[in-house]
């Protein structure tokens, strides 16, 4: 009898104990159950990614295989990240590291790496992709390519739908996107909406990209710093 009347305490006991807990935790003791919390923007990568193609080289290259080398541009700071080798023309080849804000390409003969036969830079936002299809080295030593022809993907949050316009099937005007990775500061992109998709809806609506909204784009660099135009828009 004294046996049960002990365990019956206990329970009691840890029953208050437990309500205990809860009531404490809204006053400062945060009891978490089944996991952490959420973080901002969880799917933005960590690092950049660059997929290229050289589809163009002088004729003194012709046979050649090249060696491409990405470095991270901060300022004044400049910092070899990574390389990939033996990339023959008109083969893609794919770069990964943390580039952001800007990279700086520089493409070397296969053995002879002392200076690079092409050199370009461009700018890049936390976590995105960009694909160069047809770089080019000139025989000046510059890396030809358009910026408004380089995909560029990325995710973000909605900071600003203002200036957004419905259409027929369509949207346009233009948004703020947020992009928050961490370890690194945030970065507001001006995303122009020239007849842009929403992935997934017929018949897409301004309201359904509020701020807030988290939200991956698909589109071009254009020639203004910090600016895509879209072309699709994939809402989480």
């Amino acid at each position: 009898m004294h046996t049960k009347t002990c365990a019956s305490a206990v329970k009691i006991y840890l029953f208050f104990l437990f309500i205990s807990l809860f009531a404490v935790s809204g006053c400062g003791l945060d009891v978490e159950f089944g996991g952490g919390g959420e973080t901002d923007n969880i799917n933005v990568k960590a690092n950049e990614t660059i997929i290229g193609i050289i589809e163009n080289v002088p004729s003194k290259y012709g046979a050649s295989s090249f060696v491409v080398r990405a470095s991270s541009i901060r300022g004044e700071n400049k910092e070899l990240c990574c390389e990939v080798v033996d990339i023959s023309e008109d083969v893609e080849f794919s770069i990964e590291g943390d580039l952001d804000p800007e990279v700086e390409l520089e493409i070397f003969e296969s053995g002879n790496e002392s200076s690079p036969i092409g050199r370009g830079r461009i700018d890049i936002f936390p976590g995105a992709t960009i694909e160069i299809e047809d770089i080019t080295i000139k025989v000046a030593g510059d890396l030809g390519y358009n910026r408004e022809d380089i995909d560029i993907t990325f995710n973000g949050e909605v900071s600003n739908n203002e200036d957004c316009i419905d259409g027929n099937g369509e949207i346009n005007g233009q948004i703020e996107v947020t992009i928050s990775s961490e370890g690194k500061e945030p970065e507001l992109i001006t995303v122009k909406l020239d007849d842009t998709e929403i992935l997934r809806e017929d018949d897409p609506m301004c309201h359904q990209i509020p701020p807030g909204r988290k939200i991956e784009i698909d589109g071009k660099l254009t020639n203004d710093s910090k600016t895509v135009k879209a072309t699709i828009i994939e809402i989480e």
